[in-house]
């Protein structure tokens, strides 16, 4: 009975963090979605009409497809990429330290910076993607990347795609602790480095892998600072995501219940995906 409340005691702290820094502003988000407020006065008691405006807002609809497509980029591009990259870097060939401080650098510097600059790549006169396809003769490939509705969402998702250096890390650390009896065993076996790769390491970093894939959706729903940057939504909220709705709602046109309400949903689309990403490797495992 000591030993318990000993273990309580020891926990109290966190828990009293949790409490104070999850549970009561959950609390406070899903009442404020049930009511109007400019953000002065009194919020008035509007029941579930704020779901049902987000229902029928077409920028909301556009906002929630550009999401998912951010987290399936970041599933099925993403994430394949931190994996190949981390095979490869495992082997350690030549110049393996230098690729691998190459790759994680980007991860050290501000999204802010980052985007500044890939809005420089995409620039319609001045970027560096269209200079370069004028340069070998593509010219019927140069466009507006980031004013072309059908580029916008694409352009502002590249940044985000190539960027594996954490990734690749989490997934190396993994790497590192499998045994080396295993891969010495496969090639007594004439198991050639790939069949290893397959045999081997992508089942027993299975659970670093569905880690990577949390921290994408993680990511991907809270995707601001790249679409915010290179074309604040557009054009015709082509580029729009769950964190920019909401903050264009909070901070322009003052509808904090509205917002509230869309980082309701938010917050259910990504216990829905973690709940998956958790099936999904379970069933792996059997």
């Amino acid at each position: 009975m000591a030993d318990r409340w000993r273990i309580a005691l020891y926990l109290l702290p966190a828990l009293a963090l949790v409490v104070l820094f999850l549970a009561i502003p959950l609390a406070v988000v899903f009442g404020m979605s049930t009511t109007e407020w400019a953000g002065v006065g009194v919020p008035e008691w509007v029941a579930f009409d704020n779901f049902t405006r987000l229902a029928e807002d077409p920028a909301f609809r556009t906002a929630l497809v550009n999401t998912l497509i951010w987290v399936a980029a970041g599933t099925l591009v993403h994430t394949p990429l931190c994996v190949l990259v981390a095979l490869v870097i495992a082997r350690r060939p030549r110049g393996w330290r230098f690729f691998r401080t190459v790759f994680f650098l980007p991860n050290v510097i501000s999204a802010t910076a980052l985007a500044m600059l890939w809005y420089f790549v995409f620039h319609v006169s001045l970027g560096l993607l269209n200079s370069a396809l004028s340069a070998i003769g593509l010219e019927s490939w140069v466009r507006p990347w980031l004013f072309d509705p059908s580029t916008a969402l694409s352009a502002t998702m590249a940044p985000w795609v190539v960027y594996i250096g954490f990734g690749m890390v989490l997934l190396l650390t993994q790497i590192s602790t499998i045994p080396k009896e295993l891969y010495e065993a496969a090639e007594l076996d004439g198991a050639s480095t790939l069949r290893q790769d397959l045999s081997i390491t992508i089942p027993l970093i299975r659970r670093a892998i569905a880690l990577q894939v949390l921290f994408v959706v993680g990511y991907a729903l809270r995707s601001f600072e790249y679409p915010f940057i290179m074309t604040s939504g557009g054009p015709a909220d082509s580029s729009m995501t769950l964190s920019l709705y909401i903050h264009r709602q909070m901070m322009t046109a003052n509808q904090y219940g509205l917002s509230m309400a869309a980082g309701v949903v938010t917050l259910v689309v990504g216990t829905v995906l973690t709940l998956a990403v958790f099936a999904a490797l379970r069933r792996t495992e059997r």
